[in-house]
């Protein structure tokens, strides 16, 4: 990880287990996934995770998190589209899945809607 990366683990939106769909092989993996306000973590195990994430994925890179059910055949899957690549997971229940699709959607957004005083100020001139 990046120099810096470890403050994000101060504020942590949500985090709890999920299957991630593996790149290559296309399994199915079970992984703690851990939303901060920059960035979507996952990790092996749930203790002692900080240091090695299996996946670090930047919410400013995120363009789309939507229900992906169809694509990949298994319940409650959802995936979330970048740039270079598209990320898929499944929720533990349909609850589970929209908590999830709700709290990254709004991530993805917060940096662009919330600006400093000092922001709004810079923008109005």
């Amino acid at each position: 990880m990046e120099r810096g990366d470890t403050e994000n683990f101060e504020t942590i939106l949500k985090e709890g287990w999920i299957e991630k769909r593996s790149r290559f092989i296309k399994e199915w993996r079970r992984r703690w996934l851990v939303l901060t306000p920059k960035y979507l973590f996952s990790f092996k195990q749930q203790q002692g995770y900080r240091d090695n994430p299996t996946e670090r994925i930047r919410l400013q890179d995120c363009s789309t998190v939507k229900s992906a059910e169809e694509e990949t055949k298994k319940d409650f899957s959802f995936r979330i589209d970048t740039r270079d690549r598209v990320f898929y997971f499944s929720a533990l229940d349909p609850n589970d899945k929209e908590a999830w699709i709700g709290s990254i959607g709004r991530a993805m957004v917060r940096p662009t809607v919330m600006r400093s005083k000092s922001e709004e100020d810079a923008l109005n001139g």
